[in-house]
This record gives structure tokens, C-alpha cells and sequence, in this order.
């Protein structure tokens, strides 16, 4: 084996190792979140909905603007969720607050004064799904999911890399690695509707 081929292999061999050690625990989260998305049945995740009402002071329903609204309904429903959501018109304001795992909607009544809110909650593993989706979490969630992505990317190329240098497995490694996406392309082509 060439000193280049050597060199080359060693390091892929120690960035497979720490880059696939780093990236193991995210791997485990997406890994566990993506069972429990295929699987609703789990009954796990199963929202639960609780409606109610709440007087609305006039000049808040009357002024309207989320810079009024958002946060005199986050003091006074105590609510620590960013807002994601605003709409208003003449007849109602609608703002949603979410967060993974949570959500909450209120509509205002602006001629009535009056609010209703629905308050969704989704436990942990609706928390946990909707943080493998990205829904509502956030900037920096938003870079660990690409981040996540960008780790597994390497960890693959590097093991890769780390197979050209075994010369004993090399060939049955590529043999069970074409037959994987041979599989996994038949799968599709045969059983994903097109």
C-alpha cells in the first residue's frame, strides 16, 4: 500500500472515530424520533386540548399590534413560549405561541372583549418529535439539525475512506455497501408510490 493511501486512511480513521463519537448522541435522538414518527400509534404523543376564555381589556382589543397583544397575553396567560404566529382584522387578532411539544392559540374577539384559548400540550415525546422535524424550535435547533446532518456526512465519508485501507475487507465492504443501496432502491422503486 502506497505512504498516501496510508496517510490518508489514518486520518480518515481517526475523524470517522471522533467526528461518528460526536455526533452519536444527536444520532441517537433522530435514530429514536424517527421510530416514534413512523409510529403514532404509540399513543405517546397524544395531544392533549384544553379550551377556555378570558376577558380581554378594551383598549388592548380595540389598539390591537403585536407589540401590544403578544405581550400582555404572555403576562397574563403566563406563558414563556415565543410568539410564532400573528394575525389581525377588524373582527379578531389570532396569536400563536409554540414551542416543541406545546402550542398555544388565542383568538380575540375585538368587538366582545373577549378571548378564547386553546392550550395544546404533546408531552416528551411529542416534544422530542417535533425537535427531529425542526417545528418551532428555533435558530440555533434549526444549525444542531444541519449540523447533525453535516456530522453523519463525514462519519460516512470517512468510514468509507477508512475501508479503502483495509485491504481484508475492503472488497466484501463495498460488496454489502452496494447491496445496501441496491436494497434500499428496489424498496422504493416496488413498495413507495410514485
Amino acid at each position: 500500500m502506497s505512504r498516501l493511501v496510508r496517510v490518508v486512511t489514518h486520518w480518515g480513521l481517526l475523524l470517522h472515530i471522533y467526528v461518528s463519537m460526536t455526533g452519536f448522541a444527536l444520532t441517537l435522538l433522530f435514530a429514536i424520533t424517527g421510530l416514534t414518527l413512523n409510529h403514532q400509534d404509540f399513543g405517546a404523543a397524544e395531544p392533549v386540548v384544553v379550551d377556555s376564555s378570558m376577558a380581554v381589556p378594551i383598549e388592548v382589543a380595540a389598539r390591537g399590534g403585536e407589540q401590544v397583544v403578544a405581550p400582555w397575553l404572555k403576562g397574563s396567560l403566563g406563558l414563556r413560549t415565543p410568539l410564532s404566529d400573528y394575525r389581525e382584522d377588524d373582527q379578531q387578532i389570532q396569536a400563536t405561541f409554540a414551542a416543541p411539544g406545546h402550542r398555544t392559540l388565542v383568538t380575540i374577539d375585538r368587538a366582545a372583549h373577549s378571548a378564547h384559548v386553546e392550550t395544546e400540550t404533546r408531552g416528551l415525546l411529542g416534544k422530542l418529535d417535533d425537535l427531529h422535524k425542526g417545528f418551532d424550535s428555533g435558530p440555533v435547533w434549526y444549525w444542531i439539525i444541519d449540523l447533525t446532518a453535516v456530522l453523519l456526512t463525514i462519519s460516512a465519508l470517512t468510514g468509507l475512506t477508512t475501508l479503502v485501507g483495509l485491504r481484508h475487507r475492503r472488497v466484501s465492504g463495498f460488496v454489502f455497501g452496494t447491496l445496501g443501496l441496491a436494497t434500499l432502491a428496489t424498496i422504493y422503486f416496488l413498495f413507495v408510490p410514485q
